[in-house]
């Protein structure tokens, strides 16, 4: 026998029996509803997702929708068409874009999103006492290239949890004087959003708190970066020991942030917010121009990928400034021409098939799952993985040099040249492989120097013919061993090249499914695996 009972409260005594099992449901929420009209709605198991998803009220609307309601707008012939009734009929508050924005009208399934949405549903269980504080995560660090969201996702978080917002940065408090102005005014934003929980305190820039493992040579400048650590550990942790109070971090240099500020019960989430997708991009036009039409907002964001929320945000902006001088509205033809496309297909083959090196040598050595392969405006490209865990050994460390290295291995091998796309700034692919060939050699223990770590292996690799020569011979080798497991994989290289030159914008589905035929290498099928060097 089931009893449906709208509240535990509501429930007879008699069904306080231990020997009665009690289901606890979960209240309506976009998810559910979608999973809903998937099974009632479709013969196939797909609709519109994303046309359902903008037509919706947020979660805390559809939690209050009555059995009447949801019953009466179920028998709507098409999913979309549910949703719209569903809208009508709820008598509270629209959500609107001059007060978002929103989490609901962010689409796509990025990790960040993932996370933000999960803290976002548990925060609504707590205020309806469904949960306890203890059992929230309370701290998410975002970190990614600057005009990603960051800051946007982590407002849109507070909006669509009903707290309030309160943000901080370190430039802002450090405006304020010297050390003692500085930390008051710290402590000042901190106990503003205690006062105002529940809040959501987001700390923009939050690299720029340092770190005490860099040993400045100037000791007063050690001793102000210590002091200011210290200080913000402890409004952390007095933080923490308290009801109300969601800490978001953003940042695009995590790695210079102090370990004792990133570790666990002070940052316990820490996400990658890479650029974003087309779908990302949608999301972004269709808040800054909520008047125009889905399809053109669609057809904008395709033209933009490689641009970032920020880019976006200024360029409609500039464009409707041109607009207001020539004494007229803008138009959808005046956003088309900013967004134009106009590409080298030489330089689109060249960079599609250095992003599908990166990808298939990923899928090789078993690195983790493609996300995302991507090619930029500005003639750049990207490919975004989520890096499985590894013990460390010198075989994960040349796996990942490989991976690096895969894109001008990919050139090389396809073109019979390579372009410098490979380098340049301090986070390109040389960048990367030559501060893990170094690490090898000098701070990891694992080349010919031994159990040796050196403070300073920029200045040593600069000094040292015998380092350098030893880092680029492991760079050599990871390259070689790249275009080795390519050479086998080439017809599908240059298909997922074309591929990606077409769309501009591979996802996860698309690139898993491609990736599939690609023979995982395991470290025997390796000609150029060796032992680290020992010292002689």
């Amino acid at each position: 026998m089931l009893l449906p009972v709208a509240a535990a409260a509501a429930a007879p005594a008699v069904l306080a029996n231990p020997l009665i099992c009690r289901l606890k449901f979960a209240p309506l929420d976009t998810e559910i509803l979608i999973m809903a009209l998937r099974a009632t709605h479709s013969a196939t198991g797909r609709i519109d997702e994303v046309a359902v998803r903008a037509a919706l009220p947020n979660d805390a609307t559809l939690a209050e929708l009555d059995a009447l309601a949801l019953t009466m707008a179920m028998r709507a012939p098409v999913a979309k068409t549910v949703a719209e009734q569903i809208t009508t009929m709820t008598a509270g508050p629209q959500r609107s874009a001059a007060d978002g924005p929103w989490l609901e009208d962010i689409h796509g399934d990025s990790p960040a999103l993932r996370a933000a949405r999960q803290i976002v549903r548990d925060l609504r269980c707590w205020r309806k006492g469904e949960v306890g504080w203890q059992d929230l995560t309370r701290t998410l660090l975002l970190y990614g290239p600057p005009g990603t969201g960051k800051s946007w996702i982590a407002r849109a978080m507070g909006n669509s949890a009903g707290f309030s917002v309160v943000t901080g940065t370190f430039g802002q408090w450090q405006a304020a004087g010297h050390l003692g102005d500085m930390l008051r005014e710290m402590r000042r934003t901190f106990s503003q959003a205690r006062a105002q929980a529940p809040t959501v305190l987001i700390i923009d820039e939050i690299d720029a708190v340092g770190s005490r493992e860099d040993r400045d040579r100037d000791r007063h400048n050690h001793s102000y970066r210590v002091q200011v650590i210290n200080a913000f550990l402890a409004e952390m942790d007095a933080v923490a020991r308290e009801e109300g109070v969601i800490v978001i971090g953003t940042c695009n240099h995590p790695d210079l942030i102090d370990p004792a500020v990133l570790r666990a019960g002070r940052f316990d989430m820490k996400v990658a917010l890479p650029l974003p997708d087309a779908d990302g991009l949608f999301s972004v036009f269709r808040h800054c121009l909520p008047d125009l039409r889905e399809v053109d907002l669609r057809d904008l964001a395709a033209r933009a990928v490689g641009c970032s929320a920020v880019d976006i945000d200024a360029a409609i902006r500039q464009t409707r400034a041109i607009a207001r001088g020539q004494k007229r509205d803008m138009t959808l033809d005046d956003l088309r021409q900013v967004f134009i496309l106009d590409h080298d297909p030489a330089i689109d083959r060249r960079v599609a098939l250095h992003e599908c090196g990166h990808a298939i040598i990923c899928a090789a050595l078993n690195l983790g799952p493609v996300r995302r392969i991507f090619l930029n405006r500005d003639g750049g490209g990207g490919t975004v993985f989520t890096a499985r865990e590894k013990p460390g050994l010198l075989s994960d460390l040349q796996d990942r040099l490989t991976q690096i290295l895969a894109g001008r291995a990919a050139e090389r091998l396809v073109i019979g040249d390579i372009s410098a796309g490979a380098g340049g700034s301090a986070d390109s692919d040389l960048a990367q492989a030559t501060m893990i060939a170094t690490s090898i050699q000098t701070r990891y223990g694992l080349g010919a120097q031994g159990p040796v770590w050196t403070a300073d292996p920029e200045t040593l690799i600069a000094l040292d013919p015998d380092v350098l020569f030893r880092v680029r011979r492991e760079l050599e080798a990871a390259e070689k061993r790249a275009v080795q497991i390519l050479s086998v994989h080439r017809n599908l290289l240059e298909e997922m090249a074309e591929a990606l030159m077409a769309s501009r914008d591979m996802d996860r589905t698309e690139a898993q499914d491609r990736l599939a035929r690609v023979r995982h290498t395991a470290p025997d099928d390796d000609h150029n695996a060796r032992p680290a060097p020992q010292p002689e």
